[in-house]
Order: C-alpha cells, then structure tokens, then sequence
C-alpha cells in the first residue's frame, strides 16, 4: 500500500477497450501539423506537451513552490517526454525505462541515498508570438513566418533523493552519472549540496559516496547546486526525513536497541511451511536491566507493513507523528512516564517479530510466531514465567492465529506458555478502506494511453498508465497482497473500466477459519482486547453517503494522489510513512473531475465517478480541451454497511502528511473509519472481552 506517486498520465489519444478515441491526436495534428519542426532546436515544445505539474517553476531557481521528490521528478520527466517534436528528442529514454532504472539502482545501491538529476532546455512560444508576427494563426492551426523567431528557451532543472527516509544519524548519499539525464551538451564542473546538518554547502564528486551525520531528527531541506563551465548555476532543493538515533545509545526511551541488553539483534526465525512455503520474521530481543538470559518475554508482534518501514527502533523510541510506538507518556502527572519505562520497570523483556513479508498470509506468518515462541520458551531456561503476547493491529490476528493453532494442532508437546493475550486494535472481524478509493486505484491503473511522436507522421504508441506511474501500480499490488484481501470487508476486482465489488474474496474464507478456531484458551490464558474508538458506537462527524472528495479542477495529479489517494491506502500499515512533498500547483494542462462518497447504509448508490481531461489554451487564442481518460462509475451492493463513518479506530490523513489549504475546497472528509469498534472488541465462544 505503500509506494508514493507520481501521476503522469501521459497524454494524447485515449484507446478505451478495443476502440481507438482519435481526438486529440487529431487535434494536434490540425495544430501543430503545418509548423517548421526545425526552429525547435531543443526537440521540446511546451505547447505541444502536457504539463502533469507546473514545469515552469522548475526552472533552476529555489522558491516555495519547486520542491522536488521523486514524484515529481518523475513527473517532470515524463511531461518532457510528451513535449518531444521533430527528431532531435526522439531518442529520449522512455519513461518507463528511467523510472525502473531509479529503482533498481537504488535497491541495489550499497549507500543509503541516490540522487537523480534532470536539466533540459525546452522551448515554449512567446507571449507575444501572434502581436509580433512571429506566427500567425488560422482556423485554429499556427503558421511560422519565414524568418521569425517565435520561440522562447526556458529550462527545467530538478534533482531528488530516491529514498527520503532515513534512520540513524549518519548517511552515505551518491549522485551517479547514471542518473544525470540532460540535453545539455555543457560541462558540469562542480556539484555541492547543502544537507541541512549545520554545514552549510558540501562538494560532492559524481559517483563517489558522501557521509553525512545529522544531530537532530525530522525533517530536512536538501539544497543542490549544479555549476556548468561557462553556463548557468542551477539550483534544486527536496527534502528527506530523518528519524535520529544518537551513536553510543543516547535515546528518548530505556529500551533503545543497543548496548549489551540486546542479545539478539534482528534474529532470522522460520516457521513451519504453510500451502507448501515458509514465512520468517527478523526477531530483536532486549532485556530488562538485571537480566542475563530472557526471564519474562513480552512479545509483540507487529502489523502490517509492506515496505518494511516499521522496525524495533520505531517502537520503542518517539519520532515524531509516528503511531505504534511504547515511548508515549501515560501518567500525565509525572514529569516523564511512558508505556517504555512502565514495560521495564515491570521487568519485562522485550521481543520483537519484524515479519520478512508484512503483507503475507495471515497464517503464514502465525506459523512464523509460532516458531518465535518456542524458540523465546527454550531460552527462558529455569524460568517460570509465562509469556504475554500483543499483536498491534493486523499482528493481533496473527498473534492469535498463532497461539490457538498452537492449542488445537494435535502436538502434545507443544504449549506456548503464554499467561496474556494483548489484541491491540486488531480487524477480527474485517478492517475497513473506503470503496471509492480503492475505485479510483483500480480505475487509473487499468487505463491505457497514447504518445503522439511528431515526425513526418503521427505515430502512436499504446501504454498502460501503470508503465508510466510505477507507484500506482504498486498502490494496486497492495491492495492485492494476501493480507489486505484477508482483512478488509469490502473489495472489488477488476481494473479500469471493469472495476466492480468483488463478493468472493479472501476475507471471507479467513473470517469463517479464525470465527471457527476461536480465542486462545489454554493454561487459563486471559484474552484481553484494545480498540482506538468509543464503546458508545458514536459515529464520525459525517452521515453515510456523505461527500469524501470533489474535485473539478485543473490539478497536479502527482501531489494530490500521492498525498492523498495512496496516503489512505496506506492506511492498512500501523505506521504509515511521513510523505515530503512538494507545494500543490493547479497550473497544469491536467483537468481532473472526481466525486467519491462513503458508503450508504445499505443501499446501491453511486459511490465513485472518475475522468480525466487536458485543458489548455496554445497561443491564448486555442483553446484544447479533449479526454484523456473517460469516465467510470461504481455502485455499492445493497448490503453494505455505512462503515467509512462507523465508529472505531480511524484513519486522518492529518496524523501522517500535512495537505495544503487549497485542497481543503475538495478533500471534505479527511478521516475515514479503519478498525470499526465492533471488530476490535469482537468475541467469538468464550474469550474474556
């Protein structure tokens, strides 16, 4: 679910199902079929192109609104790539291929940060291109004048690290020469980079490491700056953020990950095979103060986590606007108490399962902490004391999978000796993502587009969105991962204009299995619930079929589903991660209509309608306004429940990026049920709720 998204939704002809929407191709070639492709010295015309984001403020100079991350690098790229026309620029590297060489070279990458760099020279018309007769214009097609110039030359200069994230408190950063894309033929003679650490302004060397230590955590303004030998000095800036760990152990919290009271440190431990494959879990074990061997475990096991972003150090220290950590005061009488001090002062040891694969089979990864609790049993050597188990979130499902597997699986010998279950806002009974966004996901990502390549001819080549929007792809694989079809209520199949409610998922077969297994119940254990929202069942501030989102607006698509869409979609992990983002443009050539609703109470009702369009004014006299991506509704079943404003656990956008006020005017509802209240504290036979 997680992935961040860049929404270059390239343009040109839409092909929707077999049948080619010749429009817009047709459109410019009426426009710009009769123009001298040969004064385009650069091979990019901006009127030809679309704008997904507000290129023109990307132009080598610092300001409030050009902050670049990959989103937007992305973005920026791909809207040059459509402003290609002539021969000069045909051998740009298609999108698609730069985005996974990104990817790939950072996965690979032994540094910790890669950076990529754009710097292109475009050419845009004049703003007087038509008073100065520099062109003329007839029935909507432009006409050079011999021996007029009508061309400005402008440039869009972008660099943004690949990962934005960091934890610790020293860094390797690289630029590679790999990741320089341009059409400058200059010589770039020095690069240097401010990283925000006090330092001011570094030289960095392209394809040699950097080290760079911070003091201080959160979020941090990398400015770059690119000196060209007898051309311009360009200027980009982005952002990164930093969850600080001091060296030698100097954290907020007494369980802190280091020293000698962590005698296992991210422990390999495999379960048995599940459907023919095993699942593992890297397990960190810290002791209590006083304690040599583990004497008295307090395993926690966490909950969904689909890149891996949530670790032992983020649950027990306190990073900013992180949920899910022990480092929170609970006495608000003391100076400072937290959940942290309180666990060790009890003199628990604590056990962390960190799951290889958070997104796997719920019974999967059960196995996984089956494995984990004989293995913490068989080191408590002489020691009487029983286990607590708590599993946050998805990792209470797992949790109890696991303890009662262990119950009822036939092997006398097995007993996990555990004296407490802990379920910490767990869906036993379903987790709830609204169904217009998951519609919206499912929409884009199955729609295909054309590029037009102006040669001699229009060539037109077909692509899925996704080859472009690699994040989007990846917020539909989420969706699709096995865990979050075990646990939400509602889904559907289908992409583009296919999309439909699904009745016959995953959640069905693994609600029946867990309600049938029922609670732990061995040795007398006590079976304990935790729910983030009212026992009164009182409802979120909005009625069913209220307005989620409406939008009618010119927008940069990268911003708002990157902050937005993905952000809840992301709402599956305990932790989602903090989103850097640059400022929100509606100076864009994008036209993007959306209305999502929360559900009704059991009604079919239209519940998604989605299409996108490109408006735009060439010359301030032609007017171009054309699909780009027809519409597409979706209707709820008539038995669904109103769940989106049900009371319970929620989801606020607010808690995990900070959306600009312009978005206040179509994002209406910025928070959204997760874990109804009913699922948290359900009881199935006999368990102590």
């Amino acid at each position: 679910m997680k992935k961040r998204l860049v929404f270059t939704l390239l343009c040109i002809a839409f092909f929707y199902g077999n049948t080619q929407n010749n429009s817009y191709y047709n459109r410019m070639q009426h426009i710009f079929g009769n123009i001298d492709k040969t004064k385009v010295s650069t091979g990019y015309l901006k009127e030809f192109g679309i704008r997904f984001n507000e290129t023109e403020a990307y132009n080598g100079v610092i300001s409030s609104n050009n902050l670049v991350d990959k989103s937007q690098w992305q973005s920026l790229y791909s809207s040059l790539y459509t402003m290609r026309i002539g021969t000069v620029a045909q051998n740009m590297t298609a999108p698609d291929v730069v985005f996974d060489n990104l990817k790939t070279q950072q996965t690979n990458s032994t540094e910790d940060v890669l950076l990529a760099a754009q710097y292109y020279n475009y050419q845009q018309y004049k703003a007087n291109a038509v008073s100065n007769g520099d062109v003329t214009v007839s029935n909507d097609r432009i006409y050079d004048v011999s021996g007029r110039n009508p061309y400005d030359i402008k440039t869009i200069f972008g660099v943004a690290p690949l990962k934005n994230q960091l934890q610790g408190d020293t860094f390797s950063f690289k630029l590679p020469s790999s990741l320089v894309y341009t059409n400058s033929g200059l010589t770039l003679s020095q690069v240097q980079i401010d990283f925000d650490n006090g330092q001011g302004y570094q030289t960095v060397a392209l394809n040699t490491a950097k080290t760079i230590s911070f003091t201080s955590g959160g979020e941090k303004e990398l400015k770059v700056k690119f000196v060209y030998s007898g051309g311009p000095t360009l200027y980009s800036h982005s952002k990164i953020w930093v969850d600080y760990i001091a060296p030698q152990g100097g954290l907020f919290a007494r369980f802190n990950g280091t020293g000698t009271d962590v005698i296992f440190n991210r422990q390999p431990i495999t379960g048995n095979t599940w459907q023919g494959i095993a699942g593992t879990a890297l397990v960190t074990v810290e002791l209590a103060p006083g304690h040599t061997q583990v004497t008295k475990p307090l395993i926690v096991v966490e909950g969904f986590d689909p890149d891996g972003g949530f670790d032992y150090f983020d649950l027990v220290n306190s990073f900013t606007g992180d949920p899910g950590t022990l480092n929170i005061d609970i006495d608000p009488t003391a100076t400072v108490y937290t959940l942290n001090d309180a666990i060790e002062d009890e003199d628990y040891d604590l056990v962390f399962v960190d799951f290889v694969n958070g997104t796997d089979y719920i019974q999967r990864n059960a196995y996984v902490v089956e494995a984990v609790i004989d293995w913490i049993n068989g080191l408590k050597g002489s020691s009487t004391e029983q286990n607590v188990v708590l599993g946050m979130s998805m990792g209470g499902l797992i949790a109890r999978y696991a303890l009662r597997h262990m119950e009822i699986d036939g092997d006398p010998n097995t007993n996990h000796d555990t004296k407490l279950y802990i379920s910490h806002d767990a869906p036993h009974q379903g987790a709830n993502v609204p169904l217009a966004y998951q519609a919206m996901v499912r929409h884009l990502v199955g729609e295909e587009i054309s590029l037009p390549v102006f040669l001699s001819l229009f060539d037109v080549n077909i692509e899925d969105i996704s080859d472009f929007i690699p994040e989007l792809e990846d917020g539909m694989a989420l969706l699709q991962t096995p865990a979050a079809q075990q646990m939400l209520v509602y889904q559907l199949q289908g992409t583009g204009n296919g999309v439909s409610v699904n009745n016959n998922t995953l959640f069905n077969g693994f609600s029946t299995e867990l309600s049938n297994m029922g609670y732990p119940s061995q040795g007398g254990i006590r079976n304990i619930a935790i729910a983030n929202g009212s026992e009164c069942g009182t409802p979120l501030g909005f009625d069913a079929y209220d307005t989620l989102v409406d939008m009618n607006i010119n927008v940069d698509l990268p911003f708002f589903v990157t902050n937005f869409l993905l952000e809840n979609i992301n709402s599956l992990s305990v932790n989602p991660l903090k989103t850097i983002s640059s400022a929100l443009s509606t100076d864009t050539d994008i036209k993007a209509q959306f209305n999502l609703k929360a559900l009704p109470n059991q009604q079919s009702k239209q519940i998604y309608k989605g299409k996108i369009f490109i408006e735009k004014t060439i010359l301030f006299l032609i007017t171009v306004q054309e699909p780009l991506i027809d519409e597409e509704t979706l209707n709820s079943s008539s038995n669904m429940l109103p769940l989106d404003n049900a009371g319970g656990g929620i989801y606020n956008i607010d808690t995990f990026v900070v959306l600009p006020p312009e978005m206040d005017a179509y994002v209406l509802e910025r928070e959204f049920n997760f874990v109804p209240t009913y699922s948290s504290l359900y009881q199935c036979g006999s368990g102590n709720y």
